[in-house]
């Protein structure tokens, strides 16, 4: 019943008013998606106290697509926050055209469901929100998550191309949520170790993250821009935002963890799908310089370090860690590292450190720990880097096409 209801609803492009929580809207580009074209999907879940920067995420990562992909299709499918009014006018001010779903909370069933009645599969499929180790990543109720042993979380990879990849932009999202999704979708797939938070762009043209004592206090807030894509977007009202991992062992209620990552990490079923994933988060994420398939070295090299590089109010660190990539450090620094913490030991597809999770949370107590299963110091930072400079070099042979 819910399948030909949301059909009906879709194919006729029907507006209903929502101003519950509980709903989500549904917004594509263009307004008749054809099955065959290469799809970009976002994903935003409830913000709760974060407000709407999950959806301002989604929108801005929609802008990046068009301005590196024009020839493909977009989709954002988002938990309504505060009302439906508002939030699908950012959708729509977003370039997308809108179709909006109420009264239904976004579930993981009714997640794969839109999906199915949308008939495209990703390119890249990107979830913005909250996640925990303890019960996944909140598509709209805290109660009701997505969680990587979940039916429709493994329902979810026959919407990914064979050359497509994913990413959950939250926190702790590398534990579980992806190296499950790699091995059950048979596809790249990219997740945190450590808490995500938001940035925003400062006037000198860095991101920075937006809470006090993480940005210098010299400098305004971009109010537009054309850093990001070849047109002037604005950045009013939250508009520049997007996730990226802090640099510190996450520590919080939720768990107490002895190594982390400050980047994103990948996780494949085969390491030939590594290097392709690489170059083309590169070229999907906000970065202060744009990569794109015609991209110089030098420019592939900024928008690589805008991701995996620190973000430090100082940009010390930073710059550290960008000279150390265009140098090529990593290819004679197996344990080349900028993370402020211990660095997780990985592969592709596993890591020398677990999480362990207590079966119910008792109020006042941590439920979920870190322990070791193998030593070893991480080479995860020059790994990656290994794979996504032979990415690249693969992108300039023609090897490999976007």
């Amino acid at each position: 019943m819910f399948k030909k209801w949301m059909f009906s609803l879709l194919s006729l492009g029907l507006v209903f008013t929502a101003q519950s929580a509980s709903a989500y809207l549904v917004a594509t580009e263009p307004a008749r998606l054809n099955p065959n074209v290469a799809t970009d999907v976002f994903i935003a879940g409830f913000g709760g106290d974060q407000g709407n920067q999950f959806t301002h995420s989604a929108v801005l990562g929609a802008k990046i697509s068009r301005d590196r992909f024009p020839q493909r299709q977009r989709v954002i499918i988002a938990a309504v926050n505060d009302g439906a009014g508002y939030e699908g006018g950012l959708l729509e001010k977003g370039g997308l055209n809108l179709r909006r779903a109420d009264k239904d909370s976004l579930t993981g069933e009714r997640l794969v469901a839109t999906l199915n009645s949308l008939g495209v599969r990703a390119s890249s499929m990107q979830f913005y929100g909250h996640a925990n180790t303890y019960n996944g990543f909140r598509l709209q109720t805290k109660y009701k998550r997505l969680d990587h042993d979940d039916e429709s979380f493994a329902a979810l990879g026959r919407f990914i191309r064979t050359d497509g990849f994913a990413v959950i932009h939250s926190c702790n999202s590398a534990w579980f949520l992806a190296p499950t999704a790699a091995r059950l979708w048979n596809r790249p797939v990219f997740g945190s170790f450590a808490g995500s938070n938001f940035q925003n762009l400062k006037s000198d043209g860095h991101w920075y993250y937006n809470d006090p004592g993480f940005y210098p206090n010299n400098m305004s807030w971009k109010d537009s821009t054309s850093q990001l894509t070849k047109n002037t977007i604005s950045c009013a009202d939250g508009r520049c935002v997007r996730l990226k991992p802090v640099n510190i062992p996450y520590h919080d209620s939720f768990g107490n963890f002895s190594r982390g990552l400050g980047f994103y990490k990948v996780f494949a079923p085969d390491s030939s799908m590594i290097s392709r994933a690489l170059v083309h988060l590169t070229m999907l994420y906000p970065t202060s310089t744009a990569a794109t398939p015609t991209s110089s070295r030098d420019e592939f090299v900024k928008a690589l370090a805008d991701w995996m590089c620190p973000s430090d109010r100082s940009l010390a660190k930073y710059n550290a860690c960008k000279a150390a990539i265009a140098n090529e450090d990593f290819r004679s620094k197996p344990y080349l590292s900028f993370f402020e913490g211990t660095s997780i030991s990985c592969g592709n597809t596993s890591c020398n450190t677990k999480v362990k999770c207590k079966a119910f949370k008792v109020v006042f107590s941590v439920p979920c720990k870190t322990y070791d299963v193998a030593e070893g110091r991480s080479t995860v930072f020059s790994d990656t880097l290994k794979q996504a400079f032979a990415g690249w070099d693969q992108l300039q042979s023609g090897e490999i096409k976007f």
